[in-house]
């Protein structure tokens, strides 16, 4: 019995395009093909650490104008610092909505993956805050940026 030879297509966003979606050869079984998709994250993902030795905030990443970040993966790392605190927020100047909180008192490795993604509002950017000088603190951000994001009552009603 032989088999039937079909390809699946998609209609693209302009006019009668007509899209294939992408194959590969198998790793495992030669002469097969395997279809390849990709998320919204492994396709325009990308990440940016940035790292703290006093008390001050520092802006990891910032949106486009009118855009939003999202975000997809957090890492932390701070040194023990008494009475110290790491806050992670959105912020646009005018809401600022934390994300985490770490009293830092004990060293804090921390890997949070945003499964559902955490997207913040047009123009919200994303900063670290430590709150006592002599103290490490490192944060790694993977994110996206959209070209366009909602206003922050909009966003809020959604959460």
């Amino acid at each position: 019995m032989s088999g039937i030879d079909v390809r699946l297509f998609a209609v693209g966003h302009g006019q009668n395009e007509v899209r294939e979606p992408h194959y590969v050869t198998s790793q495992f079984l030669p002469d097969q093909i395997v279809q390849v998709t990709t998320s919204g994250p492994q396709r325009h993902g990308v990440f940016k650490a940035v790292t703290s030795t006093t008390q001050t905030t520092t802006i990891i990443t910032a949106p486009d104008d009118l855009g939003s970040i999202v975000l997809t993966d957090l890492l932390i790392t701070t040194n023990r610092a008494a009475n110290g605190i790491l806050t992670i927020h959105f912020t646009d100047d005018v809401q600022t909505i934390d994300i985490a909180i770490f009293p830092v008192d004990l060293a804090v490795n921390q890997s949070i993956a945003f499964v559902g993604l955490f997207r913040g509002w047009a123009d919200a950017r994303l900063e670290m805050v430590t709150t006592v000088a002599n103290f490490d603190a490192t944060v790694t951000a993977g994110y996206m940026k959209t070209p366009a994001g909602l206003g922050f009552a909009e966003w809020d009603a959604l959460r």
